[in-house]
């Protein structure tokens, strides 16, 4: 037999198991929270602007061209700064003149190079747990790559537009966000494990449950007593009780009327 569940004891679960949703609520809200300002590093991010200009002299017709071909060398223009090229120059600078002792891989996952889209223009970002320090990394890398690029590549003129500015306010983690899942998945646990326990729960709670599943007869049914009407009727049956004694009953003599004919005759005697 299929078996239904209506909303109603949908909801009766859930108010069933209340205290259960609630706390475990507030555990998946304390641990996200606690794993986001105590555990997570919090990351911080600055980026130089740039924008690269081509030798080649073109005319008005074939400007759109020239600019589409520079777009698509800003994929050359990353490999390049992302190379040894670049960056085992901005290793020595960090090193002399900031005392910051990176290594290339760490430098390779601290700089990314980002492009706005059908733009000429791309940035410099480097991301670290030190707002000056990621300012310094990306100011250092874009005036590496300016010194190298006319060099290297059949450039013009290499521009910052933008100095990495420090920037106090961490990207990394989203508190908001990170307690907010926290709770959401504390929230589901709760729930759910409120209907696992409804279905390890084999009481029977219902008498559909003895004439549809067990098709059985039901011979009585008890009424529902609330536990405060039981407990306050415990207390009376467990009261003392006080034995009141009986009054003694004395006996006393009954006292019987003799007939005149039952006393004794007794003799007159004349006074004279």
């Amino acid at each position: 037999m299929e078996e239904t569940i209506s909303l109603g004891e949908i909801f009766g679960i859930l108010k069933k198991r209340l205290v259960l949703i609630i706390f475990s609520f507030l555990i998946g809200l304390a641990v996200a929270a606690g794993v986001t300002f105590f555990l997570i590093t919090p990351k911080y991010s600055s980026s130089a602007e740039l924008i690269v200009q081509s030798k080649n002299d073109s005319s008005n017709a074939n400007l759109q061209a020239d600019v589409n071909a520079n777009v698509l060398l800003i994929n050359t223009y990353k490999d390049m700064i992302m190379g040894d090229v670049v960056l085992n120059d901005v290793q020595d600078q960090l090193a002399k003149e900031m005392d910051y002792d990176l290594s290339k891989a760490e430098l390779k996952e601290i700089v990314r190079v980002v492009q706005s889209q059908n733009s000429q223009m791309f940035q410099i970002k480097a991301t670290s747990d030190n707002p000056d320090k990621a300012s310094d990394i990306a100011n250092v890398t874009a005036d590496i790559f300016k010194e190298k690029a006319t060099d290297v590549l059949d450039v013009n003129k290499v521009t910052i537009t933008s100095q990495a500015q420090v920037n106090p306010s961490p990207v990394s983690p989203n508190n908001k966000l990170n307690v907010a899942i926290g709770a959401v998945l504390g929230l589901m646990i709760g729930i759910g494990l409120a209907f696992l326990l409804e279905l390890l729960d084999k009481t029977v709670k219902d008498e559909r449950i003895i004439t549809e599943e067990l098709e059985l007869p039901i011979m009585g049914v008890i009424s529902e007593i609330s536990s405060k009407e039981l407990s306050k009727g415990l207390k009376l049956d467990l009261a003392p009780k006080i034995d009141v004694p009986q009054a003694t009953q004395t006996t006393q003599p009954t006292v019987t009327e003799e007939s005149d004919e039952e006393m004794p005759s007794r003799r007159s005697r004349t006074r004279v």
